[in-house]
């Protein structure tokens, strides 16, 4: 990797600058003197009007929170002083933000398609050629057939790829897997990640080798797991087919075409996804393949003007309107002025499952940094831990702790107003349940109002006194509703692209960078030293001694 750039006057953590240390003075004094968010919210009835947002099909109330006006315009001052605006300019811009690997960060401009605005007319022409084949190969696989063999029947597809080269996509084949069905000759599309064996074995016990097409997501095609799943699944589709016709079911999405052709897979096979794509980014470029396969390209088209539309509304909205950066603001306040360091992100549709799994790559690979920018120490707390399911499942779950527990956990509900199957009843019940979820989080149940329920429903005095405390909610829980209009491509494409923005505006405020993942590659490294020893092929290297006792219990349980 090149060395890292660090710029000019670049701030140990913008969070902690001399520009920002009056703002985060005044932000230090509304977190220990404001009033309660159950007495902002009963003090001013027209709260919702002055702490919400709208833009691109999406809905941000945040009225639930403590932040009175002050404190958001503080907020606001906070980013303005931390330069918001002009880095989110070099973002836009193709300048190289990403320091350690000294590369831009351009994945935007698979959602525009404008690549002749920022690339070089080589690069931009390869790239243009690349989406039109995208879009081709899409088709053709969505109607059942092979591209290269039309007269072949395709019933299945599977997708090898792991962390950002799979999970967006999945996200989107479930959430759209209606759009599937709507046509009887769409595959079926699987997942494969883990290097475990078990789900891959039990997939090839149960598909046929000639319906099947492969497709090999990875950014180096190199990644362990995504290339011991690729070998395995193609010596699987040798044992039936003679290598013309196994080769014409291979597919890769990679920025290295040149080790796909290794691998036996033909150029007009391989899908290029730029060097400068980040991966937990990258649902938007052919890595999202699988997803204009499940979707048709029409509706994956559809996806990709929601995420341009949501760009354009973080460029040029002003800061206290702009929807990603008030949110990311919102996780600064309670990261580092409310000392939560937690964020729940709860979807009450179903089809939105794989939301958590997506999001906790997008922000934690991203802002799970200790180091700023110039190469310091951070000064403050970074990433929120993030987590989450689908409601009213997770009110039966974990949601006792968000009510009674001892730590504060911050929520994003995520609601439907039009979810377009039908049921209005139905979903007028979910969001029932999400909004009194928010309520009861925000306002609580004081001891007095414990006892004057439990008198009303005819308790005695003796019950009161023995149980009210136990019925006791502090409150004081904040949460973001985040309504989106409907259901459609083009505001699940806003909604992801909101969240791919909070997670920078957030980094910009820290000082760190949002578009490396240092922290991944020392895992992989010792898991490639440790294997041979574990496959009883070799010995363990001297400095992880450590390991021979575990190493030894384990060998006695193999043999």
């Amino acid at each position: 990797m090149p060395a890292m750039k660090t710029p000019e006057n670049t701030p140990d953590s913008a969070l902690n600058s001399v520009e920002t240390a009056e703002t985060s003075s005044l932000l230090h004094k509304y977190n220990s003197s404001g009033p309660s968010i159950a007495a902002l919210l009963k003090s001013d009835t027209q709260r919702f009007d002055g702490f919400s947002r709208a833009a691109c099909g999406l809905m941000l109330d945040f009225s639930r929170t403590a932040l009175n006006r002050e404190a958001l315009a503080a907020l606001i001052d906070l980013a303005r002083a931390s330069d918001v605006p002009g880095q989110r300019e070099k973002l836009f811009g193709g300048v190289h933000i990403n320091l350690t690997e000294d590369r831009p960060v351009l994945h935007p401009l698979w959602r525009n398609r404008a690549f002749d605005t920022l690339l070089q007319p080589d690069e931009a022409v390869r790239l243009a050629h690349c989406v039109e084949a995208l879009d081709q190969v899409a088709s053709v696989l969505r109607a059942g057939r092979l591209p290269g063999d039309e007269s072949a029947q395709i019933k299945h597809v599977v997708h090898i790829g792991i962390g950002g080269s799979l999970l967006g996509p999945r996200l989107l084949v479930d959430a759209f897997a209606a759009l599937a069905d709507k046509q009887a000759n769409v595959p079926a599309i699987h997942f494969l990640s883990s290097v475990d064996p078990g789900p891959r074995e039990a997939l090839m016990a149960e598909i046929d080798a000639a319906e099947t097409a492969i497709v090999v997501v990875s950014k180096s095609f190199t990644t362990s797991e995504v290339m011991t799943h690729a070998q395995a699944l193609f010596d699987w589709q040798m044992q039936s087919l003679d290598e013309s016709q196994a080769n014409l079911r291979r597919f890769a999405v990679t920025s290295q075409p040149q080790r796909a052709a290794e691998w036996s897979i033909a150029p007009e096979r391989v899908l290029e996804m730029g060097e400068w794509t980040g991966g937990r980014f990258s649902l938007w470029s052919p890595v999202g393949l699988t997803a204009a396969i499940a979707m048709g390209p029409g509706n994956f088209a559809r996806l990709l003007a929601g995420g341009a539309a949501m760009d354009e509304h973080f460029k040029t909205a002003p800061l206290d309107q702009n929807l990603p950066v008030i949110a990311a603001l919102l996780d600064v306040w309670h990261r580092n002025f409310r000392g939560h360091s937690n964020l729940a992100v709860i979807p009450y549709d179903s089809r939105l499952e794989k939301l958590p799994g997506w999001l906790q790559q997008v922000c934690m690979e991203s802002n799970g940094k200790c180091t700023t920018l110039a190469g310091t120490a951070v000064a403050s707390d970074t990433s929120q831990v993030i987590f989450g399911d689908t409601g009213t499942d997770a009110q039966h779950s974990f949601f006792q702790a968000f009510h009674q527990g001892t730590t504060v956990v911050p929520v994003d509900f995520i609601g439907v107003a039009n979810p377009g199957h039908g049921d209005s009843e139905g979903n007028a019940r979910l969001l029932s349940h999400m909004l009194a979820q928010a309520t009861a989080m925000a306002r609580g149940r004081s001891l007095e109002e414990v006892r004057d329920e439990m008198r009303t429903a005819g308790c005695s005095e003796e019950e009161i006194a023995s149980l009210a405390a136990h019925r006791v909610m502090p409150g004081e829980r904040p949460s973001n509703v985040i309504m989106l209009d409907d259901f459609s491509p083009e505001t699940i494409g806003a909604l992801l692209v909101f969240y791919e923005h909070r997670v920078f505006v957030q980094s910009v405020i820290w000082g760190i960078n949002a578009f490396d993942q240092w922290g991944v590659e020392l895992g992989k490294n010792l898991a490639g030293a440790i294997e041979p020893a574990v496959a009883g092929q070799g010995e363990l290297p001297a400095e992880l001694t450590e390991l021979s006792g575990l190493l030894a219990y384990l060998r006695s349980k193999q043999a």
